[in-house]
């Protein structure tokens, strides 16, 4: 089997990618002592970090030193944030330092790390929450220290930009043990007064010095106000948790003051630009409209007005005439229509009514026939019952040569209902006679 052998840049390329492959060595922190410091001319700070048993080299490129407050020196015990990786040429491994703390200060450095990620994961930095700082404030209140350079700034600026707003100034103390709370208590004071814009403002200095800025207190404070804040703590390379929490953080007081205001003269020019265009194009306009007027006032029917309206005139006689035509035309179409259904009407109405005589007649005559039949049963069933009274008649019976008794007007019908000398009356066929029973 042939071997392969690697060329030592492969090798050294190899294990650099290996290395910064692993995130666990993208951001470390660690503490040590510095040695061998060199101040490059191009910036760059090269130097070993020691302890007592190991050394490992480290670089922080010119971008990142700049923003250092304070000059390393050999001999220095610092805390610093890093990425490991090789440098290639060298075949050595190095850290690439990133931030640099002196000690003493390294404890602050790694509480604010740890509440910057605790509050991010809360949320209070996210940009859905940031409000919108106004575009044109009338009253805008300023916390900072009395007298200070900062407010100062802010104060100079805002009057140059936008000397229509009122500046309240709401004196705090930006350092001290617990300056923080009273921070607190006058921001949300100034809340309550309804400004437009809040602007906190300190000039620069240390983490130790910024660090009532930095506590978790004064930051859900910033986040729990209705009133838009702009943060102007510290310089450029100073960042602080107020700042994160903040709607706006601006890089210096003089920035948040730009920030909070709009530039007047900007304004008035942009009002002169814009003024200046519409200027140019009402004339440019009045132009077009000039010519237009001038080419339609030469225009030959313009000139001769009564061509306007000759055509349109024959043309309002044609049509009055075809629409003349056109209503007779229909006019007599619908006599005609109308004139065809009256005959159909009364042909059939006709029709109808000798229907209708023709079934009456029908009609009677099959009534009188019933009615004579009926008649006919009922004289039969007349004679029929005649016949059958007149069989059980008492008349009849008197006829046969009977007679009835009658006493006190009552029919007698036993012999023994007579005594002797009782008045009675004989009924008979022809007559009444009266006896005496004996």
């Amino acid at each position: 089997m042939e071997r392969k052998y690697l060329t030592v840049t492969a090798l050294n390329r190899y294990l650099k990618a290996k290395i910064d492959a692993d995130s666990q060595l993208q951001k470390i922190y660690i503490m040590g002592e510095i040695s061998n410091f060199k101040h490059h001319s191009s910036g760059h700070l090269y130097f070993t970090l020691k302890d007592e048993n190991s050394r490992v080299n480290a670089v922080m490129f010119s971008s990142k030193a700049r923003k250092l407050p304070f000059e390393p020196a050999n001999g220095m015990k610092v805390f610093i944030q890093a990425s490991v990786s090789i440098y290639d040429v060298a075949g050595t491994y190095q850290l690439y330092v990133d931030k640099m703390e002196q000690d003493g200060l390294g404890n602050l450095f790694l509480r604010y790390e740890q509440l910057k990620k605790q509050l991010a994961g809360e949320g209070l930095f996210s940009p859905e929450n940031k409000k919108q700082i106004p575009k044109f404030p009338s009253r805008i209140a300023v916390l900072s220290g009395y007298p200070s350079a900062a407010l100062a700034d802010v104060v100079r600026t805002i009057k140059l930009r936008f000397p229509v707003v009122r500046i309240v100034a709401f004196p705090i103390p930006v350092q001290g043990k617990d300056a923080y709370i009273k921070i607190c208590r006058m921001l949300k004071y100034v809340d309550s007064l309804n400004f437009n814009t809040i602007i906190i403002a300190r000039g620069g200095g240390s983490l130790e010095e910024l660090w009532n800025f930095n506590e978790e207190l004064l930051a859900r404070a910033i986040f729990e106000c209705k009133t838009p804040i702009i943060s102007g703590v510290g310089h450029e390379v100073d960042f602080t948790i107020c700042d994160f929490v903040a709607d706006y953080r601006a890089a210096t007081p003089t920035a948040a003051a730009i920030k909070a205001t709009p530039d007047l003269m900007e304004l008035k020019q942009n009002v002169a630009n814009v003024e200046y265009t519409l200027s140019t194009l009402m004339k440019q306009k009045i132009n077009i409209y000039k010519e237009n007027f001038n080419r339609l006032s030469s225009f030959y029917l313009f000139k001769n007005p009564n061509k306007l309206y000759e055509d349109k005139k024959a043309k309002v006689d044609y049509l009055y005439d075809k629409l003349c035509y056109a209503f007779n035309d229909n006019l007599n179409s619908q006599k005609n229509k109308t004139t065809n259904l009256i005959q159909v009407f009364n042909h059939q109405t006709n029709l109808f009514l000798t229907n209708q005589k023709n079934q009456l007649k029908v009609i009677d005559h099959t009534m009188n026939m019933e009615i004579k039949r009926k008649l006919q049963i009922n004289q039969e069933k007349y004679r029929f019952l005649i016949s059958k009274l007149n069989t059980l008649s008492p008349l009849k019976t008197l006829e046969r040569g009977y007679a009835i008794v009658l006493k006190n007007e009552q029919v007698v019908a036993s012999s023994n209902s007579l005594s002797s000398g009782d008045e009675i009356e004989i009924k008979m066929k022809d007559g009444l006679k009266k006896a005496v029973i004996k």
